[in-house]
C-alpha cells in the first residue's frame, strides 16, 4: 500500500509562482499568505496531524497549517486528495475538512474565502456575519492607517488578480454549503468514525467490506498505564482497518507511550504503510 508521492503540479507552480513575484509585493508576508512546503515524510510535526496527510501550507500562526490526506494511499493523486485543516490548539476539534482538493483550497482562499479554511461555523449566518465582521474591521483599519494599509490592500487585490488570472480559479457556488456537503459526503463514505472527524475510508479490492469492527477504546480514553496489556494484545490482532482508527483516535487523545507506539509503527510496516509509520514516529516524538 506504500506510494511514492510527487509534488502536485499546481502546488509546484504555486511555489515557483510565490517565488517570482515577491519582490512586486514587499508589503505582503507571502503571495498566497502562506509558507507552501512539500515533503512526503512531513505530515506537520503535531501529535494530532493525521499519519496519512502530507503538509503542504504553514500559516505560522498557532501551529495551523493545511496538508493533504492521502487516505493510508488510497489516493494515488495528490492533485485529487482532500485538503485538511490541523489547528493543534483547537482541542476537540483539532482536524477537519475545508476543501476537496487543492484547487478549490486556493480557489476558496483567492476569491476572498480564508475564514472558511481557517474557522468553523455553525450556521451560514454565523458565515456571513463573519464576513461583514471582517469587511468593516478592514475598513477601520485602513481609515486609521490609510498609508500602510493602504499600499497592503493594493497589493492584496494584485496578488489575488494576478493568480486568478495565471491559475485560471473558478468561484465556488455557495461556499460555505459546498464546504457542509463536502464533510457531510465523507460522513456517509467512511466505513469507521474517528475522534479527529476523518474517519476511515474503505479500501480498493476488498470486496464487500462495507463496514468494519470498532476498536475497544472508541469514545474511551486510552490509557496504557492501566489496561497495557489489553492494548498490547488488541494491536497485535487488529484488523487493519480498526487499527487504522484506533491510530487516528491515539493521536487525537495525544498518548505518550512509547512502547505501544513502537508497536504501532511496527504493525503499520507490516501492513505495507510505510511512510505512514515514519510521520507517526517523527509527529509523535518516537526517537529510532
Amino acid at each position: 500500500m506504500d506510494h511514492k508521492y510527487d509534488i502536485p503540479e499546481l502546488l509546484r507552480r504555486l511555489i515557483h509562482w510565490q517565488a517570482e513575484i515577491a519582490s512586486h509585493v514587499p508589503d505582503v508576508d507571502t503571495a498566497t499568505g502562506y509558507s507552501l512546503v512539500f515533503d512526503p515524510k512531513n505530515n506537520g510535526g503535531y501529535t494530532c496531524s493525521p499519519l496519512d496527510s502530507i503538509m503542504f501550507a504553514g500559516t505560522g500562526m498557532d501551529g495551523i497549517h493545511y496538508s493533504l490526506l492521502t487516505d493510508f494511499g488510497t489516493v494515488p493523486n495528490l492533485d485529487e486528495a482532500p485538503v485538511i485543516r490541523v489547528s493543534p490548539m483547537d482541542f476537540g476539534s483539532c482536524v477537519r475538512i475545508v476543501a476537496a482538493n487543492l484547487r478549490d483550497f486556493f480557489s476558496l482562499h483567492f476569491y476572498g474565502h480564508e475564514g472558511l479554511l481557517l474557522n468553523d461555523f455553525e450556521t451560514k449566518e454565523d458565515y456571513l456575519e463573519y464576513l461583514r465582521t471582517q469587511e468593516e474591521e478592514a475598513s477601520s483599519a485602513l481609515k486609521e492607517d490609510p498609508h500602510n494599509m493602504g499600499k497592503w490592500h493594493r497589493q492584496r487585490q494584485w496578488v489575488n488578480q494576478k493568480a486568478l488570472e495565471k491559475f485560471a480559479f473558478t468561484p465556488i457556488e455557495d461556499p460555505f454549503s459546498h464546504l457542509q456537503k463536502l464533510r457531510q459526503k465523507r460522513k456517509e463514505e467512511i466505513i469507521l468514525k474517528t475522534s479527529d472527524s476523518l474517519g476511515i475510508m474503505p479500501f480498493p479490492g476488498r470486496g464487500d467490506r462495507l463496514q468494519a469492527a470498532p476498536h475497544p477504546w472508541r469514545r474511551k480514553e486510552i490509557n496504557p498505564y492501566e489496561q497495557r496489556g489489553e492494548i498490547q494484545v488488541f494491536i497485535q490482532g487488529a484488523e487493519c482497518e480498526t487499527l487504522l482508527s484506533f491510530i487516528r483516535d491515539y493521536q487525537e487523545q495525544a498518548v505518550n507511550d512509547a512502547r505501544l507506539l513502537k508497536m504501532l509503527c511496527q504493525k503499520l510496516e507490516h501492513h505495507g504503510f510505510h511512510l505512514e509509520a515514519v510521520r507517526l514516529r517523527q509527529c509523535m516524538d518516537l526517537s529510532e
